[in-house]
C-alpha cells in the first residue's frame, strides 16, 4: 500500500467487506457432533474437521474471531482499514442438520447477528440466514429479517446435495423478489457425489471445490429458467463470478 490504511472514507470511499462471516457456538458445537456421530458429509469432515478441533494456532484463531461480534471484530476492521463489514452466518450454516434443528439454530442466529448490527449500527450489516431444508418456512425467515434490517438473504449453495433450482425452492426465490432482497450464493464444500476426486487431492475447499461447485449450482439456476420466472431476481456469488466469466 502507498498509504496507510485507515476507516472513515477519508479518500472518498468506504472500504466495505462484503464477505465477512460469523459462527455460533451452537453451530460450530453442532458441526463437531455431526462429524463424532458419522453424520456429516465429506464436505463438512474436511472442513470441520480440521477448524473445530485442530490445536494449530491459525485454526483456533480462526474459531475465535468468527464467534466474535464485538470488540475484537471492530478493532480488526479498523487495523485493516475496514468502514463496514457484511455479516452472514459461515458456511455451511445451517445447511448441515436436519430441518427441525437447522429452524431453531438459525432463528436464534439471526437474532443475535440482529443484536449485533443494532450495537454496532454503523460498522456491520447483516444478512439473513435460512434453512432451505423447509422452503416455505425459509420464505417467512426471509420476510423476517428484512424487518430485522437485514439486507439480503446468505444461502451456503446445495443443501444435503440438492440444488435450488429444484421446484421444491420456489418459494425461496419469490419470497427474495417480494421482499427486494438480494442473495447470496456463498461456497462451501462439494456434495459427496461430486467431493470424491477433490477430497483425495486436496481440492475440496476454497483452492477448487468451492468455486465450482457454486459455479454449477448458479449454472443450474440460469439455465433452469429462473430467472425468466423472476426476472427482477437478483443473486450474487464471489471470488469474480466463480470463474463463470471466464468461461463465457
Amino acid at each position: 500500500m502507498t498509504h496507510e490504511l485507515k476507516t472513515g472514507g477519508d479518500r472518498g470511499y468506504l472500504r466495505i467487506a462484503t464477505e465477512e462471516a460469523f459462527a455460533t457456538r451452537e453451530q460450530i458445537d453442532g458441526y463437531l457432533r455431526l462429524v463424532r456421530d458419522g453424520k456429516a458429509d465429506q464436505g463438512v469432515t474436511s472442513l470441520w474437521g480440521f477448524y473445530a478441533q485442530s490445536p494449530a494456532e491459525r485454526a483456533r484463531t480462526v474459531i475465535e474471531r468468527l464467534l466474535d461480534l464485538g470488540d475484537r471484530r471492530i478493532a480488526d476492521m479498523d487495523a485493516t482499514g475496514i468502514d463496514i463489514a457484511i455479516l452472514s452466518l459461515t458456511a455451511p450454516g445451517v445447511q448441515a442438520f436436519e430441518a427441525e434443528e437447522a429452524k431453531a439454530m438459525v432463528v436464534r442466529a439471526n437474532d443475535h447477528l440482529a443484536d449485533a448490527v443494532a450495537r454496532f449500527a454503523d460498522r456491520f450489516v447483516g444478512m439473513t440466514s435460512i434453512a432451505p431444508q423447509d422452503p416455505a418456512w425459509s420464505a417467512q425467515e426471509i420476510a423476517r429479517g428484512k424487518a430485522l434490517g437485514f439486507k439480503g438473504v446468505m444461502v451456503n449453495s446445495h443443501t444435503h446435495g440438492e440444488y435450488l433450482d429444484a421446484a421444491k425452492f420456489d418459494p425461496i426465490f419469490r419470497a427474495c423478489v417480494e421482499a427486494d432482497q438480494l442473495m447470496y450464493i456463498h461456497p462451501q464444500s462439494p456434495p459427496d457425489r461430486m467431493i470424491g476426486p477433490m477430497v483425495e487431492a486436496g481440492l475440496d475447499g476454497a483452492i477448487f471445490g468451492f468455486g465450482v461447485e457454486v459455479g454449477l449450482h448458479l449454472l443450474r439456476i440460469i439455465t433452469s429458467g429462473v430467472f425468466d420466472r423472476y426476472p427482477s431476481l437478483q443473486i450474487a456469488v464471489g471470488h469474480m463470478g466463480e470463474a463463470l466469466p471466464f468461461w463465457l
